[in-house]
């Protein structure tokens, strides 16, 4: 049997999120999409977070989200993965060995692909 693995999609936008959902729903990923704002404070975003369910196994980050908004969702889940949409050139500061990239433009079939490796499900 596989692990159910929980993914936190942090966007911009709802329609990444959709774009997203399609592949998690086809390997039946539980996740859940936390639209970030441009105006929003950190006590705002911590206030959104801490209304989710579960703690990820998984973090989707839009690349486009403040850096200062992305040190609050990585903190607040030291050590999980991330998956960065579309690529990002730096870190912003994060421990590089938990990050994967996906270039640009966004390609649903090399997200999967990364999705699947980082939630060994790619092993037959």
């Amino acid at each position: 049997m596989v692990e159910q693995v929980t993914i936190k999609i942090f966007s911009l936008t709802s329609e990444i999120c959709k774009l997203i959902a399609k592949i998690l729903d086809k390997y039946d990923f539980y996740h859940e999409c936390i639209i970030v704002n441009d105006s929003d404070t950190k006590e705002i975003l911590v206030e959104k977070i801490d209304s989710g369910n579960n703690n990820p196994g998984v973090l989707i980050v839009d690349k486009e989200i403040p850096v200062n908004l992305k040190e609050v969702i990585v903190g607040k889940y030291p050590g999980t993965e991330i998956i960065c949409l579309p690529s990002l050139d730096v870190t912003d500061g994060f421990d590089s060995k938990m990050i994967q990239h996906i270039s640009e433009p966004l390609r649903l079939s090399e997200f999967e692909t990364v999705l699947l490796k980082i939630t060994k499900r790619d092993r037959k």
